[in-house]
């Protein structure tokens, strides 16, 4: 007898990684489906790095935004995850500490660390929390600098809709994706199979947004990041089968 199939899974997060998490889903024998909810661009900045002791990374993607913007590489760096740590040291940046957690992890690395100089934060438009803000209140000298903005799709693709009411996993990046997956399933109304579509988020600040809505199946990463959070789709897939 063959191995029961996985089901389909929806993945929400922004493009550019949402078609790399579609690819991860494929090699693991998923059926992915890429409903990314918005595209990352990166602004042109010109970053002052004047009296800044450390340069703190919240994303991946403000990795690549944050190499492209300066040449300065021994500035040391603190990374919330392993993903983007490596990003970072593969970009060249000679000092790389990695938080291994969320936000929160990393600003309790950086407020133990007591950094000389002030903590720039390089951050998105419309990124979730504010670390500067929490480093401050810390006693922590920081800013932050925006560096890109996701721009929000219109619309999904029918497929979608059509998978998500045929009760197709959905995976959540971000509190922010959560959102716009809310907003639109609302225009395409979609929201009551929404509510009771098995969701598997990275954190709980992720699912938030969807518990705020009554979704009521939703399943928790034990750890913030990508294996971990495929590790809870798979525990997810044992239990529905």
């Amino acid at each position: 007898m063959g191995a029961t199939p996985k089901p389909c899974v929806l993945v929400t997060r922004a493009e550019p990684g949402a078609t790399r998490t579609c690819a991860a889903l494929s090699e693991r024998g998923f059926e992915a489906i890429n409903a990314a909810t918005a595209r990352l661009t990166a602004r042109d900045v010109s970053l002052d790095l004047e009296g800044v002791g450390l340069i703190a990374v919240t994303s991946p993607f403000g990795a690549t935004c944050l190499a492209k913007a300066t040449k300065e590489r021994a500035i040391p760096v603190a990374a919330v995850g392993a993903v983007t740590a490596e990003r970072l040291s593969g970009a060249g940046f000679h000092h790389v500490t990695s938080a291994d957690g969320d936000a929160r992890d990393l600003l309790a690395l950086i407020a133990k660390q007591a950094p000389h100089g002030e903590v720039l934060h390089v951050r998105g438009l419309d990124q979730t929390g504010d670390l500067s803000a929490d480093l401050r209140a810390h006693g922590v000298s920081a800013r932050s600098e925006i560096l890109y903005a996701a721009e929000p799709v219109a619309t999904l693709p029918d497929r979608v809709w059509q998978a998500l009411g045929a009760q197709a996993c959905v995976l959540v990046h971000s509190a922010k994706g959560a959102e716009r997956f809310w907003a639109l399933a609302q225009m395409a109304g979609r929201t009551e199979a929404l509510r009771t579509a098995p969701v598997i988020a990275i954190s709980e600040a992720a699912a938030e947004p969807l518990r705020h809505q009554g979704v009521s199946r939703l399943s928790i990463a034990a750890q913030p990041d990508e294996d971990a959070l495929c590790e809870a789709l798979e525990k997810q897939c044992g239990e529905t089968r």
